[in-house]
């Protein structure tokens, strides 16, 4: 009898946790989507954060980093010179020159595409190289040039100077860390992460990035 009741109780707490999570999610999106001037924007996003944003925001993509992600040397090099690099024609590969690339890569297929002979990019959730050419073009003709955030994280092979080439890049831009770096003018510290030695995945548990960045007032600024 007492197991049971036990039972009961932890399947009521768990429900009742559960239907606060819904509710706190569907608050939250009506916010935004309320809140949200600003309509026809481009996230460039080293990760699939930027995507996330568009769909908490309903909006359409204007950028073709969804579903993919760049280690950070690749990533930086991509942004320097960003307009040339988005009309670079994708070639693609079967090797990464990082480890980690190919460790992903042989747990589960995935196409890497190549532009300038050395700029990777690892279109993790995408199953050809036709698909990920496909919509990799058709969503670097939406990027908005006029409008343009970018988006870092801590991960993938990032260190301090790629940290502080990005933030010296001339648009709006967030980096996001698990560590406190207070000369990162666009740090924003995610402290649940705190004692890890980069940020997890914000896109599956965006509440993660939430409790810290306001993108909306990001956005509208």
């Amino acid at each position: 009898m007492v197991n049971l009741l036990r039972i009961k109780s932890s399947f009521y707490r768990r429900y009742v946790n559960y239907r606060l999570n819904e509710i706190r999610e569907k608050v939250y999106l009506y916010y935004i989507r309320k809140s949200n001037r600003n309509k026809d924007f481009t996230i460039i996003s080293n990760n699939c954060w930027g995507g996330s944003v568009y769909e908490d925001l309903q909006l359409s993509y204007k950028t073709p980093t969804v579903g993919l992600f760049f280690f950070a040397p690749c990533y930086i090099k991509f942004l320097i010179d960003l307009r040339s690099n988005l009309q670079e024609e994708i070639t693609f590969i079967n090797q990464s020159k990082y480890k980690k690339g190919n460790r992903l890569r042989e747990m589960s297929y995935y196409p890497i595409g190549l532009i300038n002979g050395e700029i990777e990019i690892h279109f993790l959730h995408y199953k050809s190289e036709q698909e990920a050419k496909e919509k990799w073009t058709k969503r670097a003709e939406r990027v908005n040039f006029d409008n343009l955030y970018l988006s870092f994280s801590d991960n993938e092979e990032c260190n301090i100077n790629e940290i502080t080439v990005f933030d010296n890049l001339p648009y709006q831009k967030v980096f996001f860390s698990a560590k406190d770096i207070p000369s990162i003018k666009s740090l924003v510290h995610l402290k649940s992460f705190d004692g890890k030695p980069s940020i997890g995945n914000i896109y599956d548990n965006r509440w993660l990035y939430r409790n810290y960045f306001d993108v909306v007032k990001w956005l509208n600024a």
